[in-house]
């Protein structure tokens, strides 16, 4: 595919399907001011393009684009491919590899009581029966659990009580120990990480649990955690831009350290020693890395799986953690994983696996799908579809509307939903198709096929008392130019129809629309009923909010 030939090529079309449609074709470029319209200051992009055999995946180079600036403030301050983001939550699976990699080693058990590795603190600085002393559970009641790290690290250990830690201005404020961090004791900034959920049961996702697992690496090690993530994860991933460092600049600015700045907007940055917070509990939120690292790594993980003893991780073990624990929940070990579909012949299933991430001042999401055994099957795959996938960064406190974007059109592209997880994210912001090739028209027909079942009149659903609320709005769907247009009764020009062009999204329950030159989209759904015909609906999608309408 030309789109993936080069980071060249990659940045054109990225560039293209970025700008409004009225701009498109015109050779423009994405300004500072489309990325604050879309609330972003920069953002970075790695790509590991599809591949139609093992050989040219072989082959493939990950590649990269990146749009907008490091700090607001400093036009100069461009981001690039070397641009380093804290990677946020995608800290977590990273960690669960170091864990793996002590297991290999026979100094960890992923179903042992972590009591015998928190006794090696002479000082008992983490108490485990402590863990189940929460202010809201009665521990004459409340059963004792086990608590593990696979169950730890699948977010099923029930120590949910900090599902997220906020981090520190390091200028300003104190930065707590670990041990501190997990009983909730001052100078730390959250309550104390404790017992909240059933183990085992289903997912109750916890940072404080990940908190945990730090606390555990560097008794069993001795070593510091940034020193000990770089000797048993980064370096044998050639992750080369990436540390566990807090802060990232040492406290020198001076440095010159390539890193983006944290903001609260387009316009406004935070301000703090390295103008972001610092995040000493590092295990779940302190990874400062790069899109294309994130992807490198990701990829040399799944590259375990080819079946040959890996210097890394032995397959078998990478293919119980891309397994969802339990099977039900979403998490394996450290990493999300949804099946997409299953092949019994060949003893493989389809799985969408990654992470997402969100600091304060800090947005991020790796997404990589492909074919792992089925459980009970051990690797190789037979006939296994290469990989492929995506990892974005940005320096907004909340990029989904524009992260997602690009995720949901990279995924549209090469026909994989990599976007899955962004179909339930309740925002439905959506870049209108950018179709190039012969085959992505095709795509677009196949997409849109039937549409003009839903041309006709539509009014939104009841929404109370006309005295009090006005008179329904009304809409009418029509055709122009093989397009799908929208009147709206409330607009001014109510006779002058939206014209509607297609979302490059993955979404296999509805035809979905973008207005075009507009933040809003317009979704085409058919509810099937058992003996009936089946009921056609509307969708408006704008802000976050779903607005139905139904037939007249």
């Amino acid at each position: 595919m030309s789109t993936f030939r080069t980071n060249a090529n990659l940045r054109a079309y990225l560039t293209q399907l970025i700008l409004p449609p009225h701009l498109r074709g015109n050779g423009g470029e994405i300004t500072q001011a489309i990325l604050s319209a879309y609330n972003t200051p920069g953002i970075s992009i790695a790509i590991l393009p599809p591949s139609s055999s093992a050989e040219e995946y072989a082959k493939k180079s990950i590649l990269t684009s990146a749009f907008g600036l490091r700090d607001c403030t400093d036009e100069g301050s461009a981001v690039d491919a070397e641009t380093i983001f804290q990677a946020c939550s995608i800290s977590k699976p990273f960690t669960a590899l170091a864990v793996l990699r002590l297991v290999v080693q026979g100094k960890l058990n992923l179903d042992t009581d972590i009591e015998e590795y928190l006794a090696l603190d002479k000082n008992r600085a983490v108490a485990r029966d402590t863990l189940h002393l929460s202010s809201i559970v009665n521990p004459a009641t409340a059963p004792r659990t086990p608590i593990t790290l696979r169950l730890l690290l699948s977010h099923k250990s029930g120590l949910s009580t900090v599902s997220g830690l906020a981090g520190y201005y390091g200028k300003w404020a104190a930065v707590p120990p670990i041990a501190s961090t997990i009983n909730g004791i001052a100078p730390a900034n959250n309550p104390p990480i404790r017992a909240f959920t059933l183990p085992g049961l289903g997912t109750s996702y916890s940072g404080g649990g990940t908190t945990v697992v730090q606390h555990i690496l560097t008794l069993v090690t001795g070593k510091p955690f940034p020193a000990l993530m770089h000797e048993l994860v980064l370096q044998p991933l050639g992750m080369t831009r990436s540390t566990y460092e807090q802060p990232i600049d040492g406290g020198q600015a001076d440095r010159g350290v390539n890193y983006a700045k944290a903001h609260h907007t387009a316009y406004v940055g935070y301000a703090g020693g390295t103008e972001c917070l610092i995040h000493p509990e590092m295990a779940a939120a302190g990874l400062w890395t790069t899109p294309s690292d994130l992807l490198k790594g990701l990829r040399a993980v799944f590259d375990c799986l080819a079946g040959a003893e890996s210097a890394f991780l032995p397959p078998a073990l990478v293919a119980e953690s891309f397994t969802e624990t339990n099977g039900f929940g979403g998490f394996g070990i450290g990493w999300q994983s949804t099946t997409l579909a299953t092949d019994e012949s060949h003893g493989k299933r389809r799985v969408h696996l990654g992470h997402g991430g969100m600091n304060q001042g800090f947005t991020c999401s790796l997404h990589l799908v492909g074919d792992i055994p089925l459980p009970g099957r051990q690797p190789p795959v037979s006939d296994a579809k290469p990989p492929c996938g995506i990892a974005w960064m940005s320096n907004i406190d909340d990029d989904i509307q524009f992260g997602a974007r690009i995720l949901t059109a990279v995924g549209w592209l090469v026909a994989e939903p990599l976007g899955l997880i962004s179909v339930s994210v309740p925002r439905h912001h959506f870049f209108p198709v950018l179709a190039i090739t012969p085959e992505d028209h095709e795509k677009v027909a196949k997409q849109v096929e039937g549409w003009q079942a839903w041309i006709g009149e539509w009014q939104m659903k009841d929404g109370g008392d006309v005295a009090l609320y006005g008179p329904r709005v009304t809409l009418a769907i029509g055709e122009s130019s093989g397009l799908p247009t929208m009147s709206i009764s409330v607009l001014s020009n109510a006779e002058k129809p939206l014209v509607l062009l297609p979302a490059a999204l993955y979404h296999p329950e509805a035809i979905v629309w973008v207005v075009r030159d507009m933040n809003v989209s317009v979704a085409m759904k058919q509810k099937k009923s058992e003996g009936s015909s089946p009921v056609l609906s509307l969708e408006i999608w704008q802000n976050g909010t779903e607005y139905e309408a139904e037939k007249i």
